[in-house]
């Protein structure tokens, strides 16, 4: 009865130590890795372990030794043990180290110099000319005289087709006659000379024409010098 006894529980031994070897190393691999390829494209592997007692820790040692100097990028992990960290099914990448791109210095730009302000060129003064009554026009007439032609002709050449701001002829006379006679005749006298030098192409944004009859003389009127100094035309150019 003894050794009926002793011979079933050595049995039992014997089965308890055969189930123990099929999760060993020796009896063949407790991991098997297979390549896969993630829904994004990404290739990965599954490292999956076997053995009811073989921990899950060997999932990740293997994992890790198939990665070798490159870092192990965990993508999934199913737990097979009721210890953290120890899964039974790992799928994985071998990530290779990003190198972070040098920062370059940040260095300040400095600030533009001040430019200074553009000098404006001051604007060219008016020009004036003068007719008297020798070269403007005959005696009570405002009917120009050949001489006075020549003098406007000149000053519309000189022009070379520019255009001015401005063209103000005003004419003056002496005291002698009515008041009301001689602003009348200065008035024609200016009048009759724009014409002249529009229609030579003098050309301005405004024309302007005036007679002043005997006001603003530039002589005295008590001499018959004076008095004909007084009776003039003046243009001014206004560029």
């Amino acid at each position: 009865m003894y050794t009926k006894l002793l011979t079933k529980t050595l049995a039992v031994s014997l089965i308890a130590a055969a189930a123990l070897a099929g999760c060993s190393s020796t009896t063949g691999p407790a991991f098997n890795i297979s390549q896969i390829q993630t829904s994004d494209g990404q290739k990965a592997y599954r490292a999956e372990c076997y053995g009811v007692f073989e921990n899950g820790s060997a999932c990740m040692a293997a994992a890790q030794k198939m990665c070798g100097n490159q870092p192990l990028n965990v993508l999934q992990t199913l737990a097979g043990t009721q210890t953290p960290n120890d899964p039974r099914n790992v799928i994985f990448n071998c990530a290779t180290p990003v190198q972070a791109a040098p920062v370059a210095p940040v260095t300040s730009t400095p600030a533009p110099e001040p430019q200074p302000a553009p000098v404006k060129a001051a604007a060219p003064a008016p020009r004036k000319i003068l007719l008297d009554e020798k070269t403007n026009f005959a005696f009570d007439s405002a009917v120009l005289t050949p001489k006075a032609k020549g003098i406007l002709n000149q000053l519309v050449a000189e022009s070379q087709g520019a255009n001015f701001a401005s063209v103000t002829v005003e004419g003056y006379t002496d005291s002698t006659g009515p008041n009301a006679y001689n602003v009348s005749l200065s008035q024609r006298r200016a009048q009759a000379v724009l014409t002249y030098l529009k229609e030579r192409g003098l050309h301005a944004d405004n024309y302007s024409v005036k007679g002043f009859g005997k006001a603003n003389p530039i002589a005295s009127n008590a001499t018959s010098v004076g008095r004909a100094e007084n009776r003039r035309v003046e243009v001014t150019l206004t560029p």
